[in-house]
């Protein structure tokens, strides 16, 4: 299992679907995923530190886990691809036992970030079919690719 960080919230041009883009802490792997309208507000609104006058959905479950005692989300792990899709599960210890919930993950994420807990990737995700190995690719194109991601006053970039 690897730690991996939100780089960023993009809009696919084509599509205009939303794709988030998970980094490795090497910085070597980008993974992305495909995100919900909704989701993909939340999250780029924790990215970019905008608060919202009354709470988003995230915001309320966070806040509800944190009132329960002995409860917290310890991690939400990026662990199966099938047919296309990410599966993602959270990580729940509640009352000194652990319990692990299915979830998309884009939930998993939005939450994981509102309440500063680690987002994995499991091994398996890291192959070329899931992911993009940056250490696999040309100079010219690695930097493309960091132009795209590092262009937030850019067209893709607008939620």
């Amino acid at each position: 299992m690897i730690e991996t960080t939100v780089k960023c919230v993009i809009r696919e041009p084509l599509t205009s679907r939303y794709v988030l883009l998970l980094e490795t802490l090497c910085g070597h792997y980008l993974i992305p995923v495909n995100v919900g309208d909704l989701e993909a507000e939340s999250i780029y609104c924790v990215l970019n530190r905008i608060n919202t006058p009354r709470p988003m959905t995230y915001e309320f479950i966070a806040r509800i886990i944190d009132s329960i005692e002995d409860a917290n989300i310890d991690r939400v792990v990026v662990d199966r691809y099938e047919q296309g899709n990410y599966k993602a599960s959270i990580y729940v210890i509640c009352s000194k036992s652990e319990k692990k919930i299915d979830c998309r993950p884009s939930d998993g994420i939005a939450l994981a970030m509102r309440m500063g807990v680690p987002v994995y990737v499991e091994d398996d995700i890291l192959c070329p079919t899931c992911c993009v190995d940056r250490t696999n690719i040309n100079e010219r194109d690695n930097k493309v690719l960091a132009n795209l991601i590092d262009d937030q006053d850019g067209p893709l970039w607008h939620i």
